[in-house]
């Protein structure tokens, strides 16, 4: 509790950070997140899911394969209290993200021993470029880091006081992380095998130690055996997903498919694509989900801050500093198996390794006995100010611009115009365009937000194909920019625009 009054203001000010426009930055829903939060209203208001399953293991997610459960029950939780909205799901994220920033301050504090330098490293994470950007979004690619964080937290702890329940609890961490995120089943039995490793010493001189270690990654995984005995494409989809499974080749031919050498190479070739200069400090994930293009993953002083981190990691030898380089560089392996280049969103347990790699460069800076040292590391500091402070201009401005197609475009003010054109006189019949993405289900989510129920007077249409003039008098129908009604002509009454201006979709009161 003593440095409560440390985090505590971090904590503050991230949650500003964070929450500020929530439900305008990202720009427009994305699918996922309208998965992800319509599972979660079924679950907060019935406890069945979707589809009718009684609190799932995990949830059928768009009707197109299985998702992970931990993001689904932690927004679950908050619409349990709270109103349905865009603004209230991403409040799942945000809750993620200062959990990664509180766990950060907690290793920094048993790493450096010192309040300000673990102060300093939770504010480097909290000005992370894909570390906001991912604590705003309801996605569940950041969920996979405070499952890695607080092993490592408590990893730290039982070194220092040897109790078996807290191996026991980093390793539970370890099995609980792998229902986070799909990667996460490629990730978390890497950590586990780094645990024993890095134990091995004392599991030779204190065999029952295996017990707490295999015990604590196992237990998570028993529910999903039986889970699996029901429904087994549960995990076949999520190979399916991520691009391993070939209908055509037996299990035993997929293996060998990945152990061809051009295979390896290729993998290998991507792996180190992560490394790049371009990638990490420059413009970072390839999708506009992921990242605004303008900044890297890190902040631009990270270019050197992470190289001589990890150079001093290397210098002073210990069992921490290899584990930070471990997490560091292990942190792409899941991307890299499956074939994904450029894609932060799948490696994101990188943020706080690279945190503390800064931090250890930063400290030692300071620490130097050159006069000038710690102007240096003044100097580090304003920069990275300068530009977190532009980086959150760019996501709050041009960023909502130029990522708009990558998030569907202007659903959300489509469907409320429609549903405050009904409000305001008796309207017979809505008509939306069928070509629209889940249009169904965003339909659903917007009534909920609205508090409304307009399915029974709800049609999809082909919107290229329909003679719209012989719909009846008194109704609504919607259509893309790219989904024209060829040949008709009837005016839009409403015209649906994007931030730059540009019209996206049309509504018509007929």
């Amino acid at each position: 509790m003593k440095n409560f009054k440390f985090i505590l203001p971090i904590l503050i000010i991230s949650t500003i950070l964070y929450t500020y426009k929530l439900e305008r930055s990202p720009v427009h829903f994305n699918q996922d997140e309208l998965g992800f939060s319509m599972n979660a209203y079924s679950i907060a208001k019935t406890g069945f899911d979707e589809n009718g399953r009684f609190m799932p293991f995990y949830f059928w997610h768009l009707g197109l394969m299985w998702s992970t459960p931990i993001i689904v029950y932690l927004t679950s939780l908050i619409l349990l209290v709270a109103p349905i909205s865009e603004f209230t799901v991403r409040l799942s994220s945000v809750i993620v993200g200062l959990i990664n920033i509180s766990l950060i301050f907690g290793i920094a504090l048993k790493i450096f021993k010192n309040k300000y330098w673990a102060s300093l490293s939770a504010i480097l994470m909290m000005l992370t470029p894909v570390h906001i950007i991912h604590s705003r979004v309801l996605l569940d690619n950041l969920y996979t880091v405070p499952f890695i964080s607080g092993w490592f937290l408590l990893l730290l702890k039982f070194k220092e006081s040897q109790k078996n329940y807290l191996i026991f609890l980093s390793t539970l961490l370890l099995g609980i992380g792998l229902h986070s995120y799909h990667a996460a089943k490629i990730i978390m039995p890497i950590f586990f095998v780094a645990t024993i490793i890095l134990l091995l010493k004392q599991i030779n001189m204190q065999k029952k130690m295996l017990i707490p270690i295999f015990s604590g990654f196992i237990i998570p995984i028993i529910p999903l055996i039986f889970w699996l005995q029901k429904f087994p494409d549960t995990l076949t989809d999520q190979v399916k997903y991520v691009g391993l499974y070939n209908p055509k080749l037996s299990p035993f031919q997929g293996l060998l498919t990945l152990l061809n050498p051009e295979t390896i190479i290729n993998r290998l070739e991507i792996y180190v694509s992560y490394f790049s200069l371009d990638f990490l400090f420059f413009k970072g994930d390839s999708s506009l989900i992921h990242s605004t293009h303008t900044a890297g993953v890190f902040l631009l002083p990270f270019i050197i801050l992470i190289p001589l981190g990890i150079y001093y990691s290397i210098k002073n030898r210990s069992w921490i500093n290899y584990l930070i380089l471990f997490g560091f560089f292990s942190a792409p392996f899941a991307a890299s198996f499956v074939g994904n280049q450029f894609r932060i969103s799948k490696s994101l347990t990188i943020i706080p390794f690279g945190v503390l790699l800064a931090v250890t460069s930063l400290k030692k800076i300071y620490e130097n006995k050159n006069i000038y040292s710690k102007y240096v590391m003044y100097s580090f500091l304003v920069i990275i100010l300068f530009q977190s402070v532009q980086f959150y201009k760019d996501y709050q401005g041009i960023y909502r611009t130029n990522s708009y197609s990558w998030y569907n475009y202007n659903i959300p003010d489509t469907l409320e115009k429609i549903i405050f054109e009904n409000n305001s006189y008796p309207i017979q019949s809505i008509y939306l365009d069928q070509n629209i993405w889940f249009i169904d289900r965003y339909w659903k989510f917007y009534n909920l937000k609205k508090s409304t129920d307009l399915s029974e007077k709800t049609h999809l249409y082909e919107p290229t194909s329909s003679n719209i003039e012989l719909f009846p008098i008194n109704s609504i129908l919607m259509y893309r920019f790219d989904h024209p009604p060829a040949g008709k002509s009837l005016t839009p009454t409403s015209v649906i625009t994007e931030p730059d201006g540009k019209e996206s979709y049309y509504v018509i009161k007929k």
